[in-house]
């Protein structure tokens, strides 16, 4: 009885299926990667923690005494945002410090370029988002986390709200881990 020589047969179904198993793979990496970036940007944009934490700025800011020098050349595009971090700014200096120290608006621990920050802008981002792509907006490399934030943003764009701000803010989170930051946003209609 004469044996009949497989080998040929058992490569070409071992390449066949190492073709599969390889384009399985490439489709999973494909489809995968964007999924945890994604994931990663709605871990630390505009969680509810940062939100609420904005939304208490946001009151503080509509309640305090020295608004109009908070938004002044704002909306007259003499500047395209304000750094409202610093409290001596504010009327409320105590309440101010004591908001940013408890919603974790502080400066960083390891870095000083992941300072919490408090930001004003218009309402509607277009104008800052273009400062941003030319590099004129925010602080050189420093504001890295910021830009990135602004550019994910929508422009916001309506014509209901003409006289309004957006409220942009920075925390430093830290936990077992490290340290990270969150970013969250709200509007401000007057």
């Amino acid at each position: 009885m004469k044996r009949k020589n497989n080998r040929g047969f058992m490569l070409m179904e071992s390449l066949i299926v190492a073709v599969f198993v390889l384009s399985i793979f490439n489709f999973i990496y494909r489809n995968g990667v964007p999924l945890m970036g994604e994931y990663e940007r709605r871990y630390n944009y505009d969680d509810i923690d940062s939100v609420y934490a904005a939304n208490l700025i946001r009151n503080m800011l509509v309640s305090d005494a020295n608004l109009p020098s908070l938004t002044q050349g704002i909306l007259e595009g003499e500047v395209t945002y304000r750094d409202i971090t610093d409290c001596s700014l504010w009327n409320q200096v105590e309440l101010c410090n004591a908001l940013k120290e408890e919603l974790d608006i502080v400066p960083s621990t390891k870095t000083a370029s992941a300072d919490g920050k408090i930001y004003l802008t218009r309402y509607e981002l277009s104008k800052l988002k273009d400062e941003v792509k030319k590099g004129n907006a925010f602080a050189g490399n420093t504001e890295r986390g910021i830009k990135t934030y602004v550019e994910y943003l929508p422009k916001f764009t309506t014509t209901s709200v003409t006289q309004g701000y957006r409220l942009l803010i920075v925390r430093n989170i830290v936990h077992d881990n490290g340290e990270s930051q969150k970013y969250a946003n709200i509007e401000v209609i007057l």
